[in-house]
């Protein structure tokens, strides 16, 4: 009876096991620099602060290579300035779903590559002159990264985004003001654990 229990819970574990590889899942873990287009606004001469963060992400195998990421960052509060002058600041969650594609045959290194769209939710302004901003920004995303596999699960990895996003500065009144392209750049160095 205790080699049938036995024989059991080691096909039990054989079978997820075997399921867990073949699932297509990938979860990372990741510290980021964002750093926003220095061109300032539009009309107004401001312009956002980068930020430093953690995220994480997931990511869908469809085959071999091609894959689906999702990215989904928490709200950042960012201060802006005019001139070294504070402005005041707002808030920027951006979103991203991205089409990639990896060079999976290479054993220490697997680059890849994607493109995609991004979805930048803008919410908390609080300027010194009463402004405000659009609630949503919707542009185009592009990647590059590389994996570096530890084991058959785990992997070191490095990742570069463009987010092309920006909101427009309104007065009080509604009246367009300029328009402010943050179009951040998300460097990030993390690990990844695929299931």
């Amino acid at each position: 009876m205790k080699k049938v229990l036995i024989s059991l819970v080691l096909g039990v574990l054989t079978t997820s096991h075997v399921a867990a590889q073949e699932s297509g899942w990938m979860l990372r873990a990741r510290a980021l620099h964002m750093k926003m287009q220095d061109n300032g606004t539009s009309g107004l001469g401001w312009t956002a602060e980068n930020k430093s963060l953690t995220a994480m992400d997931v990511s869908y195998f469809l085959n071999k290579n091609v894959a689906v990421e999702l990215l989904w960052l928490p709200a950042q509060t960012h201060g802006v300035t005019s001139a070294g002058v504070n402005q005041g600041s707002f808030s920027a969650s951006p979103h991203a779903l991205v089409l990639q594609y990896h060079l999976t045959d290479w054993v220490r290194v697997q680059p890849y590559l994607g493109a995609g769209i991004n979805n930048t939710q803008y919410s908390s302004a609080s300027f010194s002159s009463g402004q405000s901003v659009d609630r949503s920004s919707w542009g185009a995303a592009l990647q590059i990264g590389a994996n570096f596999p530890i084991d058959k699960n785990w992997s070191v990895n490095l990742d570069m985004k463009r987010l092309y996003s920006q909101t427009d500065i309104e007065s009080g009144a509604r009246a367009h003001l300029g328009t402010l392209k943050l179009n951040p750049t998300l460097t990030g160095v993390g690990v990844a654990y695929r299931f």
